[in-house]
């Protein structure tokens, strides 16, 4: 074989060698979430969430009676939604605490119906959500122990951000 035939050879194997690498490349950085053209990030929504107030219930909520020695109350929030996609279920998921361990309970059970069911906040929207851009109004119900003044609930505001924490004070009853 002559030398210009290997030449040849070699340059159209290192072609194809460096098209591969190429392509393996820009394969890799899409399945990373980068994408060429799309500013290098993916959708997400980003929640503020702050506290309105704290309002007892009282002992029993929606024929559930509470635990001996804690009460209901509705905790109020506004939702902004400062990503860029929708966020669903109107909020991030808060978690509770007092100083003492058992200061909130957040889960309780009880019959819903499909009436019950929540509606949607937003037009064109089939699910609560706060879409990008946007302030919404929740609340949740949980039931805190007598005599407890403030308790302390945290959330995460998107999908890799740290945690953030706030303090409610609880109010009066309604």
């Amino acid at each position: 074989m002559s030398s210009k035939k290997k030449t040849r050879c070699s340059v159209v194997f290192l072609i194809i060698g460096i098209a591969f690498c190429i392509a393996g490349g820009a394969l890799s950085l899409m399945n990373s979430g980068l994408s060429f053209g799309s500013g290098g990030s993916e959708k997400e929504p980003w929640c503020v969430v702050e506290p309105e107030g704290a309002v007892r219930l009282g002992d029993t909520y929606e024929g559930v009676q509470a635990e001996e020695g804690y009460a209901f109350y509705e905790l109020t929030f506004s939702v902004r939604n400062e990503g860029d996609a929708a966020a669903y279920y109107q909020m991030p998921s808060l978690y509770y605490e007092g100083e003492d361990y058992d200061d909130v309970y957040d889960h309780y059970y009880w019959e819903e119906s499909e009436e019950e069911a929540e509606e949607p906040l937003f037009d064109g929207y089939y699910e609560p959500c706060v879409p990008p851009g946007r302030t919404g109004k929740a609340s949740e119900v949980v039931q805190i122990r007598d005599g407890v003044e403030r308790i302390t609930a945290s959330y995460y505001p998107g999908y890799s951000m740290e945690e953030v924490s706030f303090k409610i004070v609880i109010g009066k009853e309604k």
